[in-house]
């Protein structure tokens, strides 16, 4: 396991890499052209290469694992180096060209890493246990990332912080070719056909259509909870931004532990079971959001953050052991399109609710979506049973996407 802990810390650099982004490339915007919608739009820009996840399938179909994951890390770390040259010249719409080229990379990165890396390292007996532990950290990474731009920032100004987090990628690009080789096992053939495969086959799995369109109805409600909690933290309870740091640092500690833990559950069970459960678990938290209290909120926020960390190892497990390795870049681009692209619809519908008076209108689309795509995963009449998790019951279990 010595080469998946390797990959795992390449891994964990590299999201607090792009985490750090999230406060560092707003705060840049803002500084240079003193303009809030220019600073968002900076932040959502890195979003929009999600849209055309599935063109970059062939790609990761293609080509060896290992060197596009260390590729992608060199784009990025030259993309946001060249954010602060190009904010020198006040060439903004450079600057936006750039964020889209890092989000390109960043889709590519995760989708080696996830799909095509790790199966290729860890027995398939043991990939439950080691992709709970690698979602694990990297939502840890993901909180450490924005607290240690702030610091960062604070000490030496945006530029050189953005220098600094360009040098991270490189670092982890390094790492990575250090690795052994992951060639994909599929034959070369053209980006039509290799594109028609991939979603030829998706159509053929209904299991995997009913599982998008469940983590899809999910994020319509839960895509965009934590930014509407510091909202309703700032505008309606009045609290710190230390208070709702700690708030949002909860959920992220929770999601943390529900990823961990999740093999942990799984012994005797089939994937669809404990799929159920741990989406039961968020939904629980959903309906607790409706509370008017601020603190019962900020509790509900973590037990669904614990519920979603489970649901996003279980499902990137099963999809790890389902999907073919010749297919996994095109089918696992597909899945994300739909997943992610509903987190911008959740912006909307919950920016909607806030504007209502009472936290329990506020939080209303979480929980309806929530609910919602329980009823969806566990009431599939017609899809074909899940096969049980391959955790390993004879070895102690150490520690949406």
């Amino acid at each position: 396991m010595r080469v998946f802990w390797l990959l795992t810390a390449a891994s964990a650099a590299s999201m607090v890499g792009n985490t750090f982004l999230y406060l560092a490339i707003p705060w840049a915007l803002l500084e240079t052209t003193h303009s809030p919608l220019i600073a968002v739009l900076g932040t959502a820009v890195r979003a929009a290469p999600f849209l055309v996840a599935p063109l970059l399938g062939p790609l990761l179909d293609q080509v060896d694992r290992r060197r596009l994951f260390s590729a992608s890390e060199v784009l990025q770390g030259a993309s946001v180096a060249a954010v602060p040259l190009l904010l020198t010249y006040d060439q903004i719409a450079c600057v936006f060209g750039a964020l889209v080229v890092c989000g390109l990379a960043n889709v590519v990165s995760n989708i080696a890493a996830d799909y095509g890396l790790i199966p290729s390292i860890v027995p398939k007996e043991r990939l439950d246990q080691a992709t709970s532990r690698f979602n694990a950290i990297m939502l840890v990474a993901r909180f450490v990332g924005p607290a240690s731009a702030g610091l960062v920032i604070g000490a030496v100004g945006t530029t050189w912080a953005l220098y600094a987090d360009a040098a991270s990628f490189l670092l982890t690009a390094l790492t990575a070719l250090t690795l052994p080789k992951s060639s994909p096992e599929g034959p070369v053939s053209s980006l039509g056909h290799m594109l028609r495969d991939g979603i030829r086959y998706f159509r053929s799995r209904r299991d995997l259509q009913r599982l998008t369109l469940t983590l899809a109805v999910y994020n319509l409600g839960a895509g965009a909870i934590e930014p509407t909690l510091l909202t309703e933290g700032q505008h309606r309870w009045e609290w710190s931004a230390t208070a709702l740091g700690l708030a949002i640092s909860s959920g992220a500690i929770a999601a943390a532990a529900g990823s961990w833990l999740s093999p942990r559950r799984s012994v005797g069970t089939s994937g669809h079971a404990q799929i159920t459960k741990w989406l039961a678990v968020s939904a629980l938290g959903a309906v607790g959001l409706l509370m008017p209290e601020p603190l019962v909120v900020v509790a509900s926020f973590a037990v669904l953050s614990f519920g979603e960390g489970g649901v996003n190892a279980a499902t990137i497990a099963y999809r790890q052991r389902e999907i073919p390795s010749e297919l996994t870049g095109r089918v696992n681009t597909i899945i994300r399109t739909f997943v992610t692209g509903a987190v911008p619809v959740s912006a909307l519908a919950l920016g909607a609710t806030a504007s209502l008076t009472g936290t329990e209108w506020t939080f209303t689309p979480a929980a309806a979506a929530c609910l919602a795509a329980v009823a969806l995963w566990w009431a599939r009449h017609d899809v074909p049973p899940l096969a049980p998790t391959q955790s390993d019951t004879n070895t102690t279990h150490e520690a949406v996407r």
